[in-house]
């Protein structure tokens, strides 16, 4: 994904998590910051899924800032533990290449929604981008 946004910048706006409830507010009913220190925010995350049934999953998370343009985010707790999503901003001449690498692990009972929680990831993860985008260029003009 290219956006004409500087890595430095887009990965201060990727890693502003409080602000995430803001982008989905039917999907994320809140992200509280546990715990801050260093490069490190722990964070739980109260995620809504309405598909049939309506249900609320809470997970907590560790992000790691590896440098000004890598973000590692580890989930620690919930349905989705141990899954790993890493965050690359790469400079192109235009702005930023954004690189997400997704390593999902689901719990047995969570596994039947592979698919859904694969899809739901993506869009999460473009939409923010792409909102942050929106919010960036109503600024500029």
């Amino acid at each position: 994904m290219n956006v004409p946004i500087e890595p430095e910048r887009l990965m201060k706006f990727i890693t502003d998590f409080k602000t995430y409830s803001d982008y989905f507010p039917a999907q994320i009913k809140s992200v509280k910051i546990i715990n801050e220190q260093n490069n490190e925010i722990i964070t739980e995350e109260r995620i809504i899924f309405s598909t049939l049934i309506k249900n609320e999953i809470v997970q907590k998370s560790q992000h790691k800032l590896i440098s000004n343009k890598e973000l590692c985010t580890k989930i620690i707790d919930g349905p989705a533990k141990n899954t790993i999503i890493n965050i690359i901003c790469i400079e192109n001449g235009q702005g930023s290449e954004i690189k997400f690498d997704i390593n999902l692990k689901l719990s047995l009972k969570a596994k039947f929604l592979s698919p859904l929680i694969k899809k739901l990831y993506k869009r999460y993860l473009t939409a923010i981008i792409y909102k942050i985008i929106s919010r960036e260029t109503n600024k500029i003009y």
